[in-house]
């Protein structure tokens, strides 16, 4: 078995631990180890490493931190051995295409609260991720998930988060098949129709001194007032924990990603599940 040492874990790109599995990750912190298989290659399983000794920062991916926030109350020495936690905190309008997040706007926002205070908005990435077009069959009008997205951004800039990250679905064809499944037809945009809808938000952002930056999609950093993302930005986490870390481009993402390289401990299927269950999800695997 291959062991894998990283000062960067990501937790995780592949499911919502965070909201899901909170009482798995401590367990594996404990043991100062987690076996991880290859979610391409489930054969292949490598043993990461997860003592403070080698791990550095932690990035933590969810849509609710809820369970987080609880195990930080109760366990604040076992997160506090390592010298940093980087937070990706999506929150989209609570709509249809969410159905298995619970928490509610408001209370999302005070999760988001409390991250901020407590680490900084420097250890904070607020992500609006998707945005989504949709119809239902029979209807032609065209329904999406923007509604909330200037409360989102107000109440971001009360925090003194600087940027927000977006991204449009990505329709490949395990998504466009659960969304009619589901009774929601997603409909494709031009890149014309992007910009058009781009630039509102880009007014809004700019109304809250708030930077709009586009995650892996090249296309959109075109239009002005738009820049792109690095989700795993060493630098930025150099900043939080005042350790120098490296700066390598990580080639198990898109190639669009410009993502430094961390090492991702979830999974996709069986136990790591995302129970969120959103339509639009492309690493769910149903």
């Amino acid at each position: 078995m291959r062991v894998i040492e990283y000062p960067v874990i990501s937790c995780s790109r592949r499911t919502d631990i965070p909201a899901h599995h909170m009482s798995w990750v401590l367990d594996r912190i404990k043991t100062g180890y987690v076996d991880v298989r290859n979610p391409f290659n489930p054969s292949i399983v490598s043993r990461v490493t997860l003592k403070p000794s080698v791990v550095k920062c932690w990035v933590w991916w969810s849509k609710d931190f809820s369970a987080w926030i609880k195990s930080f109350y109760e366990t604040p020495e076992v997160f506090n051995a390592y010298k940093g936690h980087f937070f990706q905190f999506t929150i989209n309008t609570p709509c249809e295409l969410e159905p298995g997040v619970k928490p509610s706007l408001g209370e999302r926002l005070s999760q988001l609260k409390f991250l901020v205070e407590e680490f900084t908005p420097q250890a904070v990435t607020l992500r609006f991720d998707p945005i989504v077009f949709y119809k239902t069959p029979g209807s032609t009008r065209i329904k999406n998930n923007l509604a909330a997205f200037e409360y989102i951004v107000k109440k971001a800039a009360d925090l003194n988060i600087t940027e927000i990250v977006f991204s449009f679905i990505s329709l490949y064809p395990k998504v466009v098949s659960r969304m009619i499944s589901r009774g929601r037809i997603p409909v494709n945009l031009s890149i014309d129709e992007k910009k058009l809808i781009v630039t509102r938000l880009v007014e809004i952002c700019n109304r809250y001194n708030i930077i709009l930056r586009a995650c892996c999609q090249p296309e959109l950093l075109r239009i002005p007032g738009v820049t792109g993302s690095r989700c795993i930005d060493a630098s930025k986490m150099e900043r939080l924990t005042g350790i120098t870390l490296p700066k390598v481009k990580d080639k198990g993402q898109r190639e669009e990603c410009a993502c430094h390289r961390s090492i991702d401990i979830g999974g996709y299927k069986g136990f790591f599940s995302c129970k969120h269950s959103c339509d639009y999800c492309y690493g769910s695997p149903a």
